[in-house]
């Protein structure tokens, strides 16, 4: 009996991440679909915690084991701040960290990427999408037709700016597009430090479209062409690990996420760039995503 209660509290302490070998590692850690700051899922959509994935950067790089760090990423963006947090994360990594892109490292993904020592990328990948979208859509003309009428009470002046429900004004449309430009600055400045690269280079870039693999590495944006597992042994070569294992940090499945992986529209859009406004019909839901 005691046996017994021995292995299931050994079980509760290693059943996490199912990993107790001994020796050097290399840490492999997912980021796939949409980056949100808390992650989450519905029948309509999922999304992956970038808190989440922070912790295991920060997890990864406090293991005295773990040498070396690999992001197999394979996402079109998220929402800034759910970018963002990731990539303040891997600034504090001490170790080798590698960037690999199978499908997509577009937009927020790419900030991500951009952090890290080297970007390892298949040669097909989409890669890049430096931009801010803040485009919405308007049903006042819609509502018109109907006779519906939308009755503005604020008070506040800009309580209510995006809404849907009736026209956006010059100058609602000018404050907008001066804080998506801000974000925009922000992350074309992010990149350039990243990649040791001028703003001016990275600027040059930021019109919103993706490059293949092969184009971005002649850009600059991209280190290196390869998969998974060359980035992992460029890891291994980085950290001066000879034989290493593979501590791979999986990300749990839920039905949704499962279900909507058949839904998926292009790499959240092909990267719909830093800094897109989805606004819902409860004006105080205007958020910016990446």
């Amino acid at each position: 009996m005691l046996w017994i209660i021995s292995f299931a509290i050994a079980n509760l302490f290693f059943e996490s991440d199912g990993d107790i070998s001994l020796g050097e590692k290399v840490a492999v850690i997912p980021i796939k679909g949409m980056i949100t700051l808390e992650g989450g899922s519905n029948f309509l959509s999922s999304s992956t915690s970038g808190s989440e994935i922070a912790a295991k950067i920060k997890d990864a790089n406090e293991d005295s084991q773990i040498k070396a760090i690999v992001l197999e990423i394979n996402s079109g963006g998220g929402t800034v701040l759910g970018s963002k947090i990731v990539a303040d994360a891997i600034k504090e990594v001490e170790k080798p960290i590698v960037a690999s892109i199978s499908e997509y490292g577009a937009s927020g993904a790419y900030w991500i990427a951009s952090q890290t020592d080297t970007i390892v990328a298949d040669d097909l990948s989409f890669v890049g999408s430096i931009s801010v979208l803040g485009s919405h859509l308007e049903f006042a003309g819609l509502l018109q037709d109907y006779n519906v009428t939308y009755r503005r009470l604020n008070t506040g002046e800009y309580k209510d700016i995006g809404t849907p429900y009736r026209e956006m004004t010059e100058d609602e449309e000018a404050l907008l597009m001066e804080r998506l430009q801000g974000v925009h600055d922000y992350f074309v400045q992010e990149v350039a430090t990243g990649r040791d690269m001028s703003i001016e280079e990275i600027d040059e870039l930021a019109n919103g479209l993706f490059y293949l693999g092969y184009e971005a590495k002649d850009l600059g944006l991209v280190d290196e062409l390869g998969d998974r597992e060359y980035a992992i042994d460029l890891a291994e070569e980085m950290a001066g690990i000879e034989d290493g294992a593979i501590k791979e940090y999986e990300e749990k499945e839920s039905f949704f996420d499962m279900l909507t992986q058949y839904t998926s529209h292009m790499g959240f859009f092909i990267g719909q760039g830093i800094g897109s406004v989805l606004i819902s019909q409860n004006t105080e839901d205007f958020k910016i995503s990446l």
